[in-house]
């Protein structure tokens, strides 16, 4: 059972959401999702202590710079388990990034291909048509000169 020492620690979920920069709405997303539980209800609002604003915190920290999903966070947040353990659920965000960085990469070459051989549209352009036609996002093999 809590005190007042205890309830005087906790936060209200607007406020945690505020200190997030997240809505009310989002954090309650996350309770459905099963990434984080209010310590108590009282008065009609959610309340929650410093081990889930760390968690929040924690969340939004692998939302932010891994770019992981909240599918990926819960199993991190799990731990280990008996079909995936902490090191897969990484090992295969990494290869997705690696995947993603590839994509970004090819889209930066074609952008900076029209800002560097076109003045307006690419129409005509021998790589830009060869892209558009091919359906390939892995143009590397497109000579990239502007004839």
């Amino acid at each position: 059972m809590s005190g007042p020492a205890d309830e005087a620690a906790l936060v209200p979920i607007d406020e945690l959401a505020r200190r997030f920069g997240l809505r009310a709405s989002a954090v309650r997303y996350y309770e459905e999702r099963g990434l984080l539980f209010p310590v108590s209800r009282h008065s009609g609002r959610r309340w929650y202590g410093a081990a889930e604003v760390r968690r929040l915190a924690i969340i939004r920290y692998w939302q932010e710079s891994g770019l992981m999903s909240l599918e990926e966070i819960a199993d991190m947040l799990a731990g280990p388990a008996p079909s995936r353990s902490w090191r897969q659920v990484l090992e295969e965000r990494v290869e997705a990034l690696r995947t993603q960085i590839g994509r970004m990469e090819a889209a930066k070459g074609f952008l900076e291909h029209v800002i560097t051989n076109h003045d307006d549209a690419p129409d005509g352009c021998p790589y830009y048509e060869a892209l558009i036609w091919s359906g390939n996002a892995d143009h590397d093999h497109i000579a990239h000169d502007h004839s």
